[in-house]
């Protein structure tokens, strides 16, 4: 089915917020204030300033920059509350547990009850943490943690590492991490390791093993600046592949930290037509192309990825996304139930994701977006070709991209 769309416009987006929620962490361990410039306002940053801000961090928001104060001393009891931010709670988690004699209860969403933790906590236990989880909490007894050798399993969540690692100065020996299974999202590793040398923090990581040196410390910087959100940027990215006008959006560099940056590659193998200027990146179709791709570093995009597949002229598979089930929803599951819900033919056998173009026009149907951001964002791509479509809890977006909606609108044929 070829789709008509022929809609332009440009979108400025705000900074990363998984660049950002590591640079927070890392602010807590300085000891003067750091301006972040490009900051972003979603409801899972707001979870980690608002949080950090319990722990003794002063955070005064200047329009487009922060300056963020740490305490000279952190605080050592209170009570945190988690919202649905996945990286609030593992980061935040491991924060805590490294403040020496703390004690904390941080109470977690229903939502986060089913996001797995247990591979974080008991290594940070093994390390001379107490940390006990309950029905709808965790209670931390922080303390000097000893680093040591140990074996992690990588094939559910890279944040268990990168919380991990963002701790560093914190260990009293080096640590050895060896990394077990499938390494998924490794790119988010690769991202946080980045992020600590520029702050001065050495890692030597060689792809199943990475080493932490004990007694380095993060050096103050001046300032510094978040790379605008390309995870949010594939929604208009994909959209511009279904346009014949073009779609754009900001960018500072030819090159990023983020992952998700590589979907203009997946775009491009697809047949989308990308410009890649000095400040913008522009994205317009071609004849979109099915094709076969692993995804087990891009897992955010994979609904992305497949509403864009709807409409290629041949079928689309997608490999290594098993971890998928383990994010807000079981998006796998869900992503099959729902596409399949307006006429498509997919389907998720033997680790492989299959999509087929789209045979037919959908009628008043609803995509349950299972209160997942992703799933709205990516539903809404489907919508502006068939309006008829309704979209379930729009509101979510507000987790990552809280201007998603107005700035969808401001897309014009």
């Amino acid at each position: 089915m070829r789709n008509y769309l022929d809609i332009s416009g440009h979108i400025t987006l705000e900074g990363s917020k998984s660049i950002l929620n590591r640079v927070l962490i890392i602010a807590s361990y300085l000891k003067n204030s750091i301006k972040i410039i490009n900051p972003a306002s979603c409801a899972d940053i707001a979870t980690m300033a608002d949080n950090l801000c319990k722990l003794g961090l002063k955070i005064d928001k200047y329009g487009d920059a922060w300056i963020v104060t740490p305490p000279r001393k952190l605080n050592t009891k209170g009570k945190l509350f988690i919202n649905d931010s996945g990286t609030a709670y593992r980061f935040l988690t491991a924060r805590v547990a490294a403040i020496y004699k703390s004690k904390y209860k941080i109470n977690i969403s229903d939502q986060l009850k089913r996001r797995p933790i247990e591979t974080l906590t008991h290594i940070l236990n093994l390390m001379n943490a107490s940390i006990q989880i309950e029905d709808d909490s965790l209670k931390v007894r922080g303390s000097h943690l000893k680093g040591d050798i140990i074996d992690v399993s990588a094939d559910i969540s890279s944040q268990f590492i990168s919380s991990l690692l963002l701790i560093a100065p914190s260990y009293k020996n080096d640590l050895e991490l060896f990394l077990e299974g499938n390494i998924v999202s490794r790119s988010y590793i690769d991202m946080t390791i980045k992020i600590m040398q520029d702050f001065g923090v050495i890692v030597d990581f060689d792809g199943s093993r990475i080493f932490i040196e004990a007694g380095q410390e993060y050096n103050d910087l001046s300032e510094y600046t978040i790379e605008p959100d390309f995870s949010s940027a594939c929604y208009f990215w994909a959209l511009g592949a279904l346009s014949r006008s073009v779609i754009s959006t900001n960018t500072i560099s030819k090159t990023s930290l983020q992952v998700d940056y590589e979907f203009l590659s997946i775009l491009e193998k697809m047949g989308a037509k990308i410009v890649i200027g000095e400040d913008n990146i522009s994205v317009s179709r071609g004849e979109l192309i099915g094709i076969s791709v692993d995804m087990i570093d891009m897992p955010d995009q994979v609904p992305t990825l497949a509403v864009l597949a709807l409409f290629a002229d041949s079928k689309t598979t997608i490999i290594n996304i098993e971890h998928l089930k383990y994010k807000e929803s079981s998006r796998i599951d869900s992503l099959v139930a729902e596409l399949s819900s307006i006429g498509a033919k997919i389907s998720y056998n033997g680790g492989m994701l299959t999509i087929n173009p789209l045979s037919r026009i959908p009628g008043n149907e609803t995509l349950c977006s299972y209160n997942d951001h992703r799933f709205v964002m990516a539903f809404h791509i489907l919508k502006m070709i068939f309006p008829q479509l309704i979209v379930t809890n729009a509101s979510s977006v507000d987790k990552s991209y809280p201007n998603f909606l107005n700035d969808l609108k401001s897309i014009k044929n």
